[in-house]
C-alpha cells in the first residue's frame, strides 16, 4: 500500500475482528489456566526465568525487582506490577495451599495488607517450585520462541506437583471466569493412583469412588465445610456452591461473662474487613449483646476474641454474626481450565485425567531421552573398553600420528571406532589408564547396559508408564503432604444450624400501631415490657407476647399477610419509636397492616380473619409458618372488601363479629372450617343499611364484654347476653348508636380481663389507660359513657377532630411510667379539659388517620346527631333519649344502684377518687379561695372552676352534661352549667346555715390536684351535706341547697 493511501472497511466486522482476538488473547494467554500444570502464563514465566536463574529452594534468594525484570525482558513484556503481584500471590501462604515461591520480606498478609515494593522484598522458588520444573532440561515439555525470537519457553511446565487441584486457581476472562479451590495435596496423590490402577476401567470409576480419598477443598485458612452437597455437584458437574465457615468456640471468663473466639477464617476473607464488620454490628445494636472486641493475631495464627456482656448467652451473638458477617461465607466454584488451548468446565475426574495424560506425556518424553543419552554413554565405553584392551597398540598410533585429526583416523581405521568413540579415547586423562579406573569403567558401561534395558522396557508397556506417575505422586504426597486444615462437617447446609436456631429462647413484647409501626421489647418476668412500648405514643391495634424463636405474621387490609420472626424486628433499644413494618416486608402504596399475630405450634392451632363486608375465615397456623417477607394472599377479596381483623382462635372458642352500627353476632369458631390461604371465606355476619365490620374477635368463654365507640363512650355488658346464633344472621344491638350522634360509630369490642386495664387509642396518637371499674357495667343495647381518660386520670371530652380508633386489654402489670390512670399529673401531650377547650378554639379539625368506618355509617351518625339537635337547645336536654323516659326517681334510684355495683366491683389497678365535702373555718380559708371546687359530673372528684374562664367552663359543662350516663337528673344537669359555692362549716341541728357565693381567683393562686388532698384537713361527719357513691360519684343533697349561677 502507498503511504498516504485510504482503505476503507465497515466497522463492524473490524471491531468483531478486533474484540475476537483481543477476547482469545485474555482467555488464552492471560486469564485462564492451563489443565495440565494449573499455572497461567505470567506465573509459568515467573516460575521458568526463576529456574533459569538457578534460584532453586536451596539457593539464596534474588531482589524481586531483578526477578521481575528478567520476566519482563526476556519473556513477559507487560507491566511490571502485574508481574509483581503474580508472584506475591504464589509466595502467599495464606493464598496458595503450597507456595510456589518462597518470599522473604513483607508479601502481604490475611488483613489485606500489600507486599512491600518490589525493591524491598527478595524471593526463590519453593520446593514445590522446584518440582514444577522438575525434568524440564529433558526436553519433556514443547518449547518455543519467546515473543522476539531470541529465547525458547516452555509452553507448559512438566508440573510432578497436580498444581490446578491443589492450589486451585481464580481469573475473570472475558465472558468467562474461573475459580478452583484448593485441596490437600495427600488426597490428590491418593485419587491419581486410583485412576491410574482402574486406567483400563475408567469409565467405571465413579464420583463416590473419588470421594473416598478427596474429602472436598482444603482451604489454606482451615475453617469448616458445611455439608457435602456443594461438593458433591461441584466435582461432578464443575460447578457448584460450597459454605465455609470460620472455627469459632466459646471460652468462660468467669463472673458470668463469656467470648468467642476466632481461630480461623473462610479462604479469601479479609481479616481486618471482618472485624470492623463486627464492630459495626455490635455499634448499630444488632450484636448489642459484645462488650469488647479485639484482634489478638500473631505469627503462632488468628485469634479474634469477642467478649460479651455478663449474662448474654453466645448462641444468639454467634448466630447474628454468621448471618450478617463473613464468619460464614460460600466459595462459587466454577472447574474452567483450558483444554488444549479450549476453555473447557471439567469435573473432578476429568480434571485428574488430563493431569495424569500430562505427566505420561512427560514421563515418556523423559524416558526417552534418558535412553537416548544411556546409548550415546554405552557407545562410549564400548570405544574406551576397547583401548584400554589395546592399550600399548593405541598409545603407539597416537604418537606416530602428525595430528589429533590424523591420530583419530588412524585409530578408526585400526579399530572401526566411531569419530565419538575416537574423540573419547584422545580426550581420555592418563589417570584413567590405572587398573582401577580401567575396572571402574566396566562396571559403568554394565550399569548403563542395564539402565538401557529398563528403559527399553518401560517404554514398550504403558501400563508400566503410568506406574512412573503414579509412584512419582505418591513420592510426593511422602516428602511433602500433610494433615488437614480444613474440616468437613457431615451436615446439609439445608440442614445446618441457621441464625433462627441459635437464637435465645427469650420472652419478647410486641405491638402494632395504626400508623404501621412494630415495636419490640424484652418480656419481664411479670408479663412486662408493654409498658415501655406504650410510652413512646401511637394508637395500638394489636399486641403480642412469644419467644423470640417464634413466627409473627401481620395481615394487611387488602388480604395479604408477611411472615417475620421476632427476633428480625430491633428492638425500642435501637429504634425507641418502633421500626416501620414496610421497612421490613413488601407492602404496596396504601396498604397498611391490621394486625399481627404469632404463630404456636400443632396441627390443631388456627387464626379467624374477618372483612368489612361480614365475611370470616379461619386458616391453619401450619399454613401460615411458610410465609415471608414477599406476600402471600390469604383472603381472597372482593375489590370493594377489606381485612379488619385478624386473631388466633382456642380450642373451643367462640367468634363475635361486630360493626360500626353497633350489632354483633356470636356463633361456633367450629361452624367456620378451615380454609386454604387463597380461599375467600364464608358468610359471618350480613351487615344491612351501608354498616360494616370494624371488629372481629375470638371469645374464650362467658364473663363480661368492653364495648367502646370513636366518641369515647363505653360499657362492660355480660356476655351471657350475647347468645351464640347461627352464622351470617344480622346479629343483635349491642350500642343503639342509630338513636344519637353523641356516641359516635362502634370501634371495638374485646372481652374483659379483670386482672387488666383498658387501653384506649385516638386519632391523635394518645394511648390513655382506665381500670375496668371506670366503665359502667351495663345491659348489652345501651350506650355507656365517657371512657376516655388523660394518664392523670382524670375524665376529659375528645377534642375536635379527634375519635377512638383502638382499644385493647393490657395486663395490670404493664402500666404505662409514667402517665398511667391515677398518676399525679398528666403525661406529655394527654388531652386535659382546658387543653380540649383550647384545641376546640384554636383549630377547625384535626386531621385523622384512616378509620374502619365506611361512609354510609357516618351518614346515619350525622343524621342522628340532626334529630337530636333540636333537643339540645333547653338546658339540660342534651341527655340521652332512655334518661327522657323515665320519671326523675326511678333515674335517681337507677344511679344509686349503678354506683353501688360498679363501686363493689372495682378492676385490680382501677383508680377510684372519693372525695368528701367538708366544711372549713373562714379563718382557715386559703387566700386562693376565688378558685372554688366543683363537683365532676363524671368521676365524683372535684375540679377547679376559674372566674377567669366562667364562659368556657359552662359551656364546657353544658357538653358534659349532654354527655354524662343515664342516672343524670335534669336538676343536676342544670347545676353543672354553674360553679356551686364551698360548703360551709358543719352546723348544730336545727339552724341555719349561711350561703356563700364564689369569689373571683386571685391571679396566681395555685389550683389544686383532685388526687393531692390537703395534708391536714378534719374528718367529715357522718351527716355531711354531701354523699359519696362507690365510683367516686359526688351527689349534692337536699341539706345543701346551693344557688343558681345566672352569670357568665
Amino acid at each position: 500500500m502507498e503511504q498516504g493511501a485510504h482503505v476503507t472497511a465497515d466497522i463492524e466486522k473490524t471491531m468483531r475482528s478486533a474484540y475476537l482476538s483481543y477476547a482469545m488473547s485474555v482467555i488464552t494467554s492471560r486469564a485462564l489456566p492451563d489443565v495440565r500444570d494449573g499455572l497461567k502464563p505470567v506465573q509459568r514465566r515467573i516460575l521458568y526465568a526463576m529456574g533459569d536463574m538457578g534460584l532453586y529452594h536451596d539457593r539464596p534468594t534474588r531482589k524481586s525487582a531483578r526477578i521481575v525484570g528478567e520476566v519482563l525482558g526476556k519473556y513477559h513484556p507487560h507491566n511490571d506490577t502485574a508481574v509483581y503481584d503474580a508472584m506475591v500471590r504464589m509466595a502467599q501462604d495464606f493464598t496458595m495451599r503450597y507456595p510456589l515461591v518462597d518470599g522473604q520480606g513483607n508479601f502481604g498478609s490475611v488483613d489485606g495488607d500489600g507486599a512491600a515494593a518490589v525493591r524491598y522484598t527478595e524471593a526463590r522458588l519453593s520446593i514445590m517450585g522446584d518440582e514444577m520444573l522438575a525434568d524440564l532440561d529433558k526436553d519433556s515439555v514443547d518449547m518455543v520462541d519467546n515473543f522476539d525470537s531470541t529465547l525458547k519457553e516452555p509452553t507448559v511446565l512438566p508440573a510432578r506437583l497436580p498444581n490446578l487441584l491443589v492450589n486451585g486457581v481464580g481469573g475473570i476472562a472475558v465472558g468467562m471466569a474461573t475459580n478452583i479451590p484448593p485441596h490437600n495435596l495427600g488426597e490428590i496423590a491418593d485419587a491419581v493412583a486410583y485412576l491410574v490402577d482402574h486406567y483400563h476401567q475408567v469409565d467405571d470409576v465413579t464420583l463416590d469412588d473419588l470421594m473416598q480419598f478427596v474429602q472436598g477443598p482444603d482451604f489454606p485458612t482451615g475453617g469448616m465445610i458445611l455439608g457435602d452437597e456443594g461438593i458433591r455437584q461441584a466435582y461432578a458437574t464443575g460447578r457448584g456452591r460450597i459454605v465455609m465457615r470460620s472455627r469459632v468456640h466459646h471460652e468462660e471468663l468467669g463472673g458470668g461473662r463469656q467470648a468467642l473466639i476466632v481461630t480461623e477464617l473462610p479462604y479469601q476473607v479479609n481479616k481486618s474487613t471482618l472485624v470492623g464488620r463486627i464492630a459495626s454490628l455490635a455499634r448499630e445494636g444488632r450484636a448489642d449483646g459484645i462488650a469488647d472486641l479485639r484482634d489478638e493475631s500473631d505469627r503462632m495464627g488468628v485469634r479474634i476474641v469477642i467478649e460479651l456482656k455478663r449474662g448474654v448467652e453466645w448462641e444468639p451473638i454467634l448466630a447474628t454474626l454468621l448471618k450478617y458477617t463473613q464468619l460464614q461465607a460460600t466459595f462459587g466454584v466454577n472447574m474452567l481450565a483450558l483444554v488444549e488451548g479450549e476453555p473447557r468446565t471439567l469435573s473432578l475426574k476429568r480434571a485428574l485425567l488430563h493431569y495424569i495424560d500430562h505427566r505420561y506425556s512427560v514421563v515418556e518424553r523423559r524416558t526417552r531421552f534418558d535412553l537416548e543419552r544411556a546409548r550415546r554413554r554405552a557407545h562410549i565405553l564400548e570405544g574406551l573398553l576397547i583401548a584400554l584392551d589395546h592399550l600399548d597398540e593405541v598409545i603407539d598410533i597416537i604418537r606416530r600420528s602428525r595430528t589429533a585429526d590424523s591420530a583419530k583416523t588412524n585409530l578408526c581405521k585400526r579399530f572401526n571406532f566411531t569419530e565419538v568413540q575416537a574423540q573419547a579415547i584422545l580426550d581420555l586423562q592418563l589417570r584413567r589408564l590405572a587398573a582401577l579406573e580401567r575396572r571402574r569403567v566396566q562396571e559403568e558401561y554394565r550399569e548403563v547396559v542395564e539402565r538401557i534395558a529398563f528403559l527399553q522396557d518401560l517404554l514398550s508397556s504403558e501400563d508400566k508408564l503410568r506406574a512412573v506417575v503414579r509412584d512419582e505422586v505418591l513420592e510426593l504426597k511422602r516428602t511433602h503432604g500433610d494433615v488437614r486444615r480444613t474440616s468437613v462437617r457431615d451436615l446439609d447446609v439445608s440442614t445446618s444450624v441457621s441464625a433462627e436456631d441459635l437464637v435465645s429462647n427469650t420472652d419478647v413484647a410486641l405491638l402494632l400501631t395504626t400508623e404501621g409501626r412494630v415495636r419490640l421489647s424484652p418480656a419481664g418476668k411479670d408479663g412486662g415490657g408493654l409498658a415501655q412500648l406504650l410510652t413512646a405514643g401511637g394508637a395500638p391495634i394489636a399486641m403480642a407476647r412469644t419467644s423470640a424463636q417464634r413466627k409473627l405474621v401481620f395481615v394487611s387490609n387488602r388480604g395479604r399477610a408477611f411472615g417475620l420472626a421476632a427476633h428480625q424486628i430491633p428492638p425500642v433499644g435501637q429504634q425507641p419509636d418502633g421500626v416501620q413494618l414496610q421497612d421490613l416486608v413488601l407492602l404496596e402504596d396504601g396498604e397498611r397492616a391490621i394486625g399481627m399475630i404469632a404463630l404456636e405450634e400443632g396441627a390443631e392451632a388456627t387464626a379467624m380473619l374477618a372483612t368489612a363486608q361480614g365475611r370470616v375465615k379461619r386458616v391453619t397456623h401450619a399454613d401460615l409458618q411458610s410465609l415471608g417477607r414477599d406476600a402471600a394472599v390469604v383472603f381472597g377479596l372482593d375489590p370493594s372488601d377489606q381485612v379488619v381483623s385478624v386473631q388466633s382462635v382456642p380450642a373451643g372458642g367462640d367468634i363475635l363479629l361486630t360493626t360500626a352500627g353497633g350489632r354483633a353476632i356470636r356463633f361456633p369458631a367450629e361452624d367456620v372450617r378451615p380454609q386454604g390461604l387463597p380461599a375467600t371465606g364464608m358468610r359471618g355476619i350480613d351487615p344491612r343499611d351501608g354498616d360494616i365490620v370494624v371488629m372481629g374477635t375470638v371469645l374464650a368463654g362467658d364473663g363480661e364484654l368492653v364495648v367502646v365507640t370513636a366518641n369515647g363512650f363505653g360499657k362492660r355488658a355480660p356476655l351471657t347476653e350475647y347468645n351464640p346464633q347461627g352464622r351470617g344472621g344480622q346479629g343483635s344491638l349491642t350500642v343503639d348508636v342509630s338513636k344519637s350522634a353523641i356516641a359516635g360509630p362502634l370501634v371495638a369490642a374485646i372481652p374483659a380481663v379483670s386482672t387488666a386495664r383498658v387501653a384506649i387509642g385516638t386519632s391523635d396518637g394518645q394511648v390513655q389507660t382506665c381500670s375496668l371499674g371506670d366503665l359502667p357495667r351495663l345491659r348489652r343495647d345501651t350506650w355507656g359513657r365517657v371512657v376516655t381518660r388523660t394518664r392523670a386520670g382524670a375524665v376529659v371530652q375528645l377534642a375536635e377532630g379527634v375519635q377512638v380508633v383502638s382499644c385493647l386489654m393490657l395486663p395490670v402489670e404493664e402500666r404505662p411510667e409514667p402517665g398511667n390512670a391515677g398518676a399525679s399529673r398528666p403525661a406529655p401531650g394527654a388531652v386535659t379539659p382546658k387543653a380540649a377547650t383550647r384545641r376546640r378554639s384554636a383549630r377547625p379539625s384535626a386531621a385523622q388517620p384512616e378509620l374502619p368506618v365506611t361512609e354510609a355509617a357516618e351518614v346515619v351518625t350525622r343524621s342522628a346527631r340532626r334529630r337530636t339537635a333540636g333537643t339540645a337547645t333547653s338546658r339540660g336536654a342534651e341527655s340521652a333519649p332512655e334518661v327522657l323516659d323515665k320519671p326523675a326517681r326511678t333515674r335517681r334510684t337507677a344511679r344509686a344502684q349503678e354506683s353501688a355495683t360498679a363501686g363493689s366491683e372495682p378492676a385490680d389497678g382501677a383508680t377510684t377518687v372519693t372525695r368528701r365535702r367538708r366544711a372549713r373555718p373562714a379563718a382557715e380559708q386559703p387566700a386562693a379561695a376565688a378558685t372554688q371546687a366543683v363537683p365532676d359530673e363524671k368521676t365524683g372528684s372535684r375540679r377547679r372552676a376559674s372566674s377567669r374562664s366562667t364562659k368556657p367552663a359552662a359551656e364546657a359543662g353544658k357538653v358534659d352534661a349532654a354527655l354524662s350516663q343515664e342516672a343524670e337528673s335534669p336538676r343536676t344537669r342544670r347545676k353543672a352549667a354553674t360553679a356551686p359555692a364551698p360548703p360551709e362549716p358543719a352546723a348544730p341541728r336545727g339552724t341555719r346555715r349561711s350561703r356563700q357565693t364564689p369569689e373571683k381567683q386571685e391571679p396566681g393562686s395555685k389550683t389544686v390536684s383532685p388526687s393531692e388532698p390537703p395534708a391536714a384537713s378534719p374528718a367529715p361527719p357522718a351527716d355531711e351535706g354531701q354523699s359519696t357513691g362507690g365510683t367516686g360519684r359526688a351527689r349534692p343533697t337536699r341539706k345543701a341547697p346551693q344557688r343558681r349561677r345566672t352569670g357568665g
